[in-house]
C-alpha cells in the first residue's frame, strides 16, 4: 500500500515551488502600486488650489487697444477690459448692448468691435457693434442681409468678418467693414469660414479659412487663388512670426511660409485649437523667443494646454516644438505644475501681456528688480474660463 503522506508530499513541493514563483510577481505588484500612488500624489501636490474665474465659460479672442486688454465671455453678455487705473491694473465689465449673446471681439487698434447674436442663436441673426473706449459709448448696429456673421478679426486698422449664408449653411463669404459708410461689403463669396487675419513684417495681409486655405489681401481685393501650399487648407489660426507666417490646423498640420513666399507643412502629432501667441524672454529684452500654440486632447486625453515653438534670435520659427517646462527658456518654470493645471484644459486663445511701450496695459519697469518676475500670460480655456500665469503658477484669473 501507498501511505497517505507519500501522496501529499509531491503536492506540497509543487505548491511551495509555485509560491516562490509568485513572490516576485507580488513584490512587483506592490512596487507598481507604490509607484502609481507616488505618481498620483506627486500630480496632486502640483495641482493649484482651485479659483473661481472672473470670466467664466469659454472666453472670446483677446485684443489690445489703447494700452488696454479686452476679452469677452462667449455667448454671455459682457466684455471685460484690463487696464491701468491710478497705477494699478484692474478688471472692469462692459455690458453687451441690447441683451444679446456675445460671439467674439476684434479691434481696429482704437475701437472694439463686438459680434453679437441678438436672439442668442448664431444661425439665425447677427450684428456687429463698435465700442469706443475713449467715450465708453456704442455705435449703431451693422448687419449683412442674407448672411449670419460667424467670426470677426481686425488687422492693420481694418475689420474682416466671416459670414454664413442663411439659406445654405455650407456657403460662406468674407466681408469687410467700411468705417466711413458704416456698412459691411463682400470681398469673396463661395468660400469657407474666415478663421484668422494677420499682417506679416512686410505689411502684407493674409486671411485664413477653414477649408479654402490662406488668401493674400491687397488694396481692397483678395487674390483669386490661395497662397501656394495652402490650397484646401483647414486653417484654425495664423500669426506673423519674425519674417515668416505660421498657421495651424486642427489635425496637427503646421503651415510655415518659406523665404520664397510659398508655404510648406509638417505634422506635429497634436490637435491645434488655433490659439497662437508670442512669448518674450527677459534675457532677450522681451523680444519674442517662443510661439505658444493651443492644443486640444483627443478623446479622453488629458494632454491639452499648449505647446512652445522655439524661435531663433531673429524671431523666426525653428519648427522645434516642446512641452512647457522642458527647457530653461520656457513660458513656465515647472512642467509638473503646468501639467497639473492649464495642461489639462484646451487653450482657445493665449497672450503674454506686453509692456506699455508695446501696447500693453502694464509698465514692466517697477518689477525688473525681481529676477524671477515675468509679465502675466492670459489663456482662454474651453468652458473653464480665463486663466492666467502669475508668480510661477497657472490658475483661473480672479
Amino acid at each position: 500500500m501507498i501511505k497517505t503522506n507519500q501522496l501529499k508530499r509531491p503536492q506540497l513541493k509543487v505548491k511551495s515551488f509555485m509560491f516562490f514563483l509568485l513572490i516576485p510577481v507580488i513584490l512587483f505588484s506592490f512596487s507598481s502600486l507604490s509607484c502609481s500612488q507616488d505618481s498620483i500624489f506627486f500630480y496632486i501636490s502640483n495641482e493649484p488650489e482651485p479659483q473661481t474665474p472672473l470670466i467664466r465659460g469659454t472666453p472670446t479672442n483677446m485684443v489690445l487697444a489703447n494700452n488696454e486688454l479686452f476679452v469677452g465671455n462667449r455667448m454671455g453678455n459682457s466684455i471685460f477690459r484690463y487696464r491701468n487705473v491710478g497705477g494699478r491694473t484692474e478688471w472692469s465689465a462692459i455690458p453687451v448692448p441690447g441683451g444679446g449673446a456675445l460671439g467674439d471681439i476684434a479691434t481696429d487698434d482704437r475701437n472694439i468691435y463686438a459680434l453679437i447674436f441678438p436672439n442668442g442663436d448664431p444661425l439665425r441673426s447677427s450684428v456687429i457693434r463698435r465700442f469706443i473706449p475713449a467715450t465708453n459709448t456704442w455705435g449703431p448696429v451693422v448687419t449683412m442681409q442674407m448672411y449670419s456673421i460667424q467670426s470677426i478679426f481686425g488687422v492693420n486698422g481694418a475689420i474682416f468678418a466671416g459670414a454664413m449664408s442663411l439659406t445654405d449653411h455650407e456657403d460662406f463669404a468674407i466681408l469687410r467693414f467700411n468705417h466711413h459708410a458704416n456698412i459691411l461689403s463682400s470681398l469673396k463669396s463661395n468660400t469657407s469660414l474666415l478663421t484668422g487675419a494677420i499682417t506679416d513684417a512686410g505689411g502684407n495681409v493674409f486671411l485664413a479659412t477653414a477649408g479654402s486655405g490662406i488668401f493674400r489681401y491687397n488694396h481692397g481685393f483678395i487674390e483669386t487663388s490661395p497662397v501656394t501650399g495652402t490650397a484646401n487648407g483647414n486653417i484654425a489660426g495664423l500669426i506673423g512670426v519674425g519674417n515668416s507666417v505660421v498657421a495651424v490646423s486642427s489635425d496637427g498640420t503646421i503651415f510655415f511660409r518659406t523665404m520664397a513666399g510659398t508655404f510648406e507643412t509638417f505634422n506635429a502629432g497634436v490637435s491645434f485649437t488655433g490659439a497662437m501667441g508670442l512669448w518674450g524672454h527677459r534675457a532677450n529684452q522681451w523680444r519674442p523667443s517662443l510661439l505658444l500654440l493651443g492644443i486640444r486632447g483627443r478623446g479622453a486625453s488629458r494632454n491639452q494646454g499648449y505647446r512652445e515653438m522655439v524661435l531663433d534670435v531673429s524671431g523666426n520659427p525653428t519648427l522645434t516644438l516642446r512641452i512647457p517646462g522642458d527647457a530653461d527658456v520656457s513660458s513656465v518654470g515647472s512642467r509638473p505644475r503646468y501639467s497639473a493645471s492649464i495642461g489639462q484644459l484646451p487653450v482657445e486663445a493665449i497672450i503674454q501681456l506686453p509692456d506699455i511701450s508695446r501696447g500693453g496695459p502694464l509698465d514692466f519697469s517697477p518689477f525688473l528688480s525681481d529676477p524671477e518676475w515675468q509679465p502675466p500670460i492670459f489663456a482662454a480655456t474651453s468652458r473653464s474660463g480665463l486663466w492666467s500665469y502669475r508668480d510661477g503658477s497657472w490658475n483661473a484669473e480672479e
